[in-house]
């Protein structure tokens, strides 16, 4: 999402917390929150990104996207993105209906890389001496349509992941939407997938590092836990019982990974007592779990993606999470956190600008809307955000009457 404010604030390179990203000529927020009514669509927000880099990191399969249910004659769902690598801005869209692919289209800079409609393609900046307009026809008809003839694999993937020497343009967006959007659409996630983003290897140094780290900052969180560790298994035997609330489970082809993970805290004596980590809270977990997430995307410059962030957290738990996004001590790789919530908190401390505050509405003939803080006349940055929504000023809030 672009910066909505028409300057920068005076003096925004010395404040702590980063009023937007800066890459050449183009600002962008470091955070994103949504708000809305339940059912009102954030969820679907989230989906549609998942949905997205599904497709594009494997293929589209029709079982997987849902189709809209209200709508049942609008027989195309449209994804369309945004987003910088280096200092160029590309647009990828991609349209499916409930068998195929329909439409799929990447530009630069506003000029257009290629296009294919209906199977009609259209290779505009992107064939060579090497790679003419008709060996490049010869790859979509051969790698990007199935047994059955029908367009599932799009073209930028099969690029991005066999021809990456082809186009310099599409490797680069093909690995932002493959390696630099991380989208968290379940509620339930384990600790090992942070553990591994974060370590980004299966070396064991650097695994039991990025554990440390974790570790570290859980318990700057003020959570009550005086140490943790882990330890990992390789089983070869698939049928061999394994007990499902101790371990946490990864399948692989050839073999399954358990990793047990221990909390460590002090009973009444001072004596250290050992945990399952699944034994500790809800919150605890969620926030260990999110930390791995935060600091992997903090170092690389990903967009994390997060579905009802503060789903089982303190809200100064989440405020902190937030703040970590805008703080120039740690986002120094321009990451950007997007999340839905119901916690408004977040808008009376001072830290969300007019440009990171959204809302949601549902309506049965355009479905759901959204709007920014940014878009209302007359809100300033001093404003207080959460009275003014809560009194229904942006809507995207229920209206109960029980």
């Amino acid at each position: 999402m672009t910066y909505a404010e028409k300057k920068a604030p005076n003096g925004y390179r010395q404040m702590e917390l980063l009023p937007f990203l800066e890459k050449k000529e183009v600002r962008t927020i470091p955070c994103l929150a949504i708000y809305g009514a339940n059912a009102s669509g954030k969820s679907t927000i989230i989906k549609a990104f998942a949905s997205l880099v599904g497709i594009i990191k494997n293929k589209y399969n029709p079982k997987l996207t849902l189709p809209n249910m209200l709508h049942p004659n609008n027989d195309i769902t449209s994804f369309m993105l945004e987003f910088m690598g280096g200092d160029r801005k590309f647009q990828y869209l991609l349209e499916v209906d409930r068998k195929e692919i329909v439409r799929e289209k990447l530009t630069e800079n506003g000029e257009p890389i290629f296009s294919i409609t209906n199977r009609i393609t259209r290779f505009i900046n992107l064939s060579t001496e090497v790679y003419p307009s008709k060996k490049l026809d010869t790859i979509f008809s051969v790698e990007c349509l199935d047994q059955e003839r029908l367009f599932r694999t799009p073209f930028i993937t099969v690029v991005g992941k066999n021809y990456a020497g082809l186009n310099e343009s599409m490797a680069n967006a093909f690995g932002f939407m493959s390696n630099k959007l991380e989208v968290l659409s379940d509620n339930a996630f384990p600790f090992t997938l942070g553990l591994d983003k974060l370590a980004n290897t299966n070396d064991e140094k650097e695994l039991q590092r990025a554990f440390e780290e974790i570790v570290t900052n859980l318990r700057k969180l003020d959570i009550d836990i005086t140490r943790m560790e882990y330890k990992r298994d390789e089983v070869k035997d698939a049928n061999i019982m394994i007990p499902s609330e101790r371990y946490e489970i990864q399948l692989t082809q050839n073999s399954i990974t358990l990793t047990e993970i221990n909390s460590y805290h002090k009973d009444i004596l001072g004596n250290e007592v050992q945990f399952n980590f699944r034994d500790e809270s809800a919150g605890t977990q969620r926030v260990a779990c999110l930390l791995g997430l935060v600091l992997a995307a903090l170092r690389t410059g990903t967009v994390l993606v997060v579905d009802e962030l503060g789903n089982s957290l303190h809200p100064l738990l989440l405020a902190e999470i937030v703040r970590m996004f805008k703080d120039k001590r740690y986002n120094t790789s321009n990451a950007q956190l997007i999340f839905t919530a119901h916690n408004t908190d977040i808008m009376e401390q001072d830290m969300m600008r007019i440009s990171e505050i959204g809302f949601v509405n549902r309506t049965m003939k355009n479905g759901t809307t959204f709007s920014r803080v940014s878009d209302f006349k007359g809100i300033r940055n001093v404003t207080n955000f959460r009275k003014q929504y809560l009194e229904g000023i942006f809507s995207g809030i229920p209206y109960p009457y029980i």
